[in-house]
């Protein structure tokens, strides 16, 4: 196969080349110029001018290509490639084979990954460890001071066991104040003034819980050790990145590499797995200043931009918005600084290399002015030439189109290359180190292990008449809403400035609303102005004896609300209007001529009056009643807030919500929950006169409370009550393997892990999307029960049909269940002041 060593001095050559990276142009003749690797590992520039064949070839980056008739260049002994008039590409896979010294995940490709799969069979991203972990034996230590310290004990805790990582070939976590787990005899000296005794062989169990969450720690570190570094850049093992680009800008603003999150389910029964999303990482490819000069632009036009520390030049990793340009200079005195300047205080703190100290110290930047507390006005200086341009959708798309364009593009990946990119990078891991393990390379379908079915989907919601249908949409559509408000006065309010545009959404709207068989009893209709917020507590305060009202609202992007010149009235009706317990609808000015927004818009105002759109037909199971729990802590400091609950009645739908939030001494995270619950409780048996048999909980999340503390104020009330955690992040993806490619699964899609309360379901995609929508693949929920004994099936079948019961969603499913969902819409309506805290909310006004 012909290499870089066959290329001729203005000869043409056919040759086989993988895309490495773009390269800078350095004349306006070319088109472009990009890096390319042969067969045989060289790497050298292929040169498109303006005047070639392919002067506008979308080449991608990672991809092999077929050349024919590319010209040979040779220059100072170095040799290269030329395009020409009858240059042609083909993409083909790649043509290393195993002889060669290439990487593990570019040795195997194409259908040599998934040969052993058999066909008409669902699979996930997930990927068996090929021993059990029911048990691991791991060494226990302790550790002593002979001297006082500065940091808190769990703080020096964690930091030893850092040191410990970083100075052996271990993997050690904590357990517990002073006290350290690892998994090979530890030898290592500690710094002054502590020391490691206590030496102990201890035994960890997959079935309790606390050695279950050490065991994954561990398992994350040795996983992280065995990750190739000639191929990536790893900080943590939810965090790896190639180090060649995949995608790289015409620009030369960005590039895209391919990241990696791996997360580790090691199960009760010892079964471990090893789950793989993949994702394309922007990163920024040139300082604030260069950006500055490669777009002509100015600071105060990249003003509320976010930027980044520069990773390269500068130590320590911290992120802003560019708030504009300081007077103070690089070298000038600085009073927030002790009247130093900031190139004497970097020189103190080491923040940069010797030779960029040097650097700046000759050029003497002005410096920019950063905004690192989003809740604080304040701003601290920096250098420009410190700095990256953060790669932010609305950013890259702004200063890079072209290759915001291609990011987009290849973001939403389908099964077959999703697949392809998790299953490749598996192979290419090296045996975990210590516990004599490895990954099994083939994504995880039905087995022994993992028991898969399909939720019956078969018109199971229920609308008006009686009549019943598969889909939100067609049944709404044929057989209109299942129970119309028990009164429906409708108010529209709508800005002066924009009442004319206002008149044909207000066509669509009722029109909607009739096709559904449900027109408004009476409609009435007021107008306000665009300026301040007591004037828009006025015109709310105004309406009176409605049910509903459909506001219309401009967007907070509004030059208007952005300058000053008016503020917004979203938030300020949701309030008034929240007062006086009339639901309200929002639509957006910029959304009156948008089709797609009416539907979901006339059906939020049905729920928010009382309608219930559909129900579920046949829920599965005895549940009475369904509890999604939210309960938030605040990112900076942990600290618990409060807890939100939602109440979703067996048919799937909305009884009643409840947020309660902190209040003066409240610490745990029990009381409020358990609150909530008997909350529940008790307006049950108002509404119903006897209390419910069996409840079902959903935490929105993994469950942090203590189980036992929950389910005891319900002792001996005869009340089965079974608690589940809905997680939604790091689940992994579902695909269907049929005519020997992956492709988009049906939604309903049930995974269950034998013998253990543990799953996965799907609530998206076929029929509402397929492989030609471009969509992606569907993310499954995490589902891990907590007590209870209703069959696993059972619940998840729940979770599935309480995903298609959402008011506002006839278009397309969505991902969560209602119970989770809306706890958490409710939780932020009232943190906003919409809703009055602590009060049972009766309807769905935070929709």
């Amino acid at each position: 196969m012909p290499t870089q060593a066959d290329i001729e001095d203005g000869e043409r050559i056919d040759i086989t080349v993988q895309v490495v990276a773009e390269l800078d142009r350095p004349t306006s003749k070319m088109a472009k110029r990009l890096k390319v690797r042969d067969t045989a590992g060289n790497e050298f520039p292929l040169a498109i001018w303006n005047n070639n064949a392919l002067s506008d070839f979308a080449w991608e980056s990672g991809r092999w290509y077929e050349l024919e008739h590319a010209k040979g260049n040779e220059f100072r002994g170095e040799k290269s490639l030329n395009g020409s008039s009858r240059l042609r590409a083909e993409v083909v896979g790649s043509p290393v084979d195993d002889t060669d010294n290439s990487s593990a995940s570019e040795k195997r490709s194409g259908d040599q990954l998934f040969d052993t799969l058999q066909d008409n069979l669902p699979y996930l991203s997930l990927f068996p460890f090929d021993r059990h972990f029911e048990t691991l034996s791991v060494y226990e230590y302790r550790i002593e001071a002979d001297d006082a310290f500065e940091d808190s004990p769990m703080d020096a805790t964690y930091n030893l066991a850092a040191y410990l990582r970083s100075s052996s070939n271990a993997a050690v976590t904590h357990a517990g104040v002073m006290s350290l787990i690892s998994t090979e005899p530890l030898e290592a000296y500690l710094p002054d003034p502590f020391t490691l005794t206590g030496e102990t062989r201890v035994t960890l169990r997959a079935d309790d819980t606390a050695d279950n969450e050490t065991m994954v720690r561990l398992l994350q570190q040795l996983m992280k050790k065995s990750i190739r570094t000639d191929e990536y850049e790893t900080g943590r093992v939810d965090r790896i990145r190639t180090k060649e680009p995949v995608i790289s800008g015409p620009e030369g603003l960005f590039e895209a590499c391919l990241a990696y999150r791996l997360s580790i389910e090691v199960l009760p029964s010892g079964d471990a797995y090893v789950g793989v999303e993949a994702s394309h990482h922007a990163r920024s490819q040139a300082t604030v200043d260069e950006y500055m000069n490669r777009v002509s632009a100015t600071v105060d036009e990249l003003v509320d931009t976010h930027v980044e520390h520069d990773p390269e030049t500068y130590s320590t990793p911290g992120s802003g918005r560019l708030k504009g340009v300081s007077d103070k200079r690089f070298t000038d005195p600085i009073p927030d600084f002790g009247n130093q300047s900031l190139a004497d205080w970097y020189e103190r703190k080491d923040r940069v290399s010797d030779e960029m100290l040097e650097q700046l110290r000759s050029e003497n930047p002005r410096l920019v002015e950063v905004q690192y507390n989003p809740n604080s006005d304040e701003t601290s200086v920096h250098v420009p030439q410190l700095l990256r341009v953060s790669p932010r959708k609305e950013v890259v798309k702004q200063l890079a189109p072209r290759f915001h364009r291609e990011w987009d593009r290849r973001a939403k990946m389908l099964p077959e290359e999703r697949f392809q990119k998790a299953t490749q990078f598996i192979t290419g891991l090296d045996e975990l180190p210590a516990v004599e393990t490895s990954i099994d390379p083939t994504p995880v379908g039905p087995s022994i292990s993992f028991m898969s079915t399909e939720v019956d989907r078969a018109d199971n919601l229920r609308f008006g008449n009686d009549r019943t249908a598969d889909l939100p949409g067609s049944g709404l559509s044929r057989y209109g809403v299942y129970r119309r408000p028990s009164s429906f006065k409708l108010h529209y309010l709508v800005p002066e400035r924009y009442a004319d545009d206002f008149v044909e959404f207000r066509g669509r709207i009722e029109k909607q609303l009739e096709d559904i068989n449900c027109s408004p009893d009476e409609t009435s209709y007021s107008e306000y102005v665009l300026g301040r917020e007591i004037e828009y507590s006025n015109a709310a305060a105004a309406i009176s004896d409605v049910d509903a009202v459909l506001a219309a609202v401009p967007s907070p992007t509004n030059d208007f609300i952005q300058d000053g010149t008016i503020d917004d009235p979203y938030g300020e009706f949701k309030k008034a209007l929240g007062k006086q317990t009339i639901p309200s609808q929002m639509v957006r000015v910029d959304n009156l001529d948008n089709k797609w927004v009416v539907r979901n818009t006339a059906l939020g105002i049905v729920a928010g009056a009382g309608g219930v759109p559909w129900r579920v037909d046949q829920m599965p199971g005895d549940a009475d009643c369904f509890v999604g729990l939210d309960a938030t802590r605040d990112p900076d400091t942990g600290q618990f807030l409060g807890a939100s609950a939602n109440v979703v009645l067996a048919d799937g739908t909305v009884f009643v919500s409840k947020t309660q939030s902190l209040q003066s001494g409240e610490t745990f995270d029990e009381d409020a929950v358990v609150d909530v619950l008997k909350d529940v409780h008790r307006e049950f048996v108002r509404a119903e006169g006897e209390a419910p048999n069996s409840i079902v909980v959903h935490r929105d999340g993994r469950l942090f409370e203590d189980v036992d503390a929950i389910l005891a104020p319900f002792d001996g009330t005869g009340i089965d009550i079974d608690i589940l955690d809905i997680r939604k992040s790091g689940a992994p993806r579902a695909a269907f393997r049929r005519n020997e490619q992956f492709r988009v699964d049906h939604k309903g899609r049930i995974f269950i892990a034998q013998n253990d309360d543990y799953g996965f379901l799907t609530t998206t995609g076929r029929p509402e999307f397929d492989d030609s929508d471009g969509l992606g693949t569907p993310r499954t929920l995490r589902i891990v029960r907590r007590a209870g004994e209703t069959p696993m099936q059972t619940l998840m079948e729940q979770v599935y049909w309480l995903s298609e019961s959402h008011v506002g969603s006839a278009q397309r499913s969505t991902r969560l269940p209602i119970t989770t969902y809306y706890a958490d819409r409710c939780a932020e309506a009232a943190r906003k002041g919409y809703l009055v805290n602590g009060e049972i909310i009766r309807g769905v006004p935070y929709i």
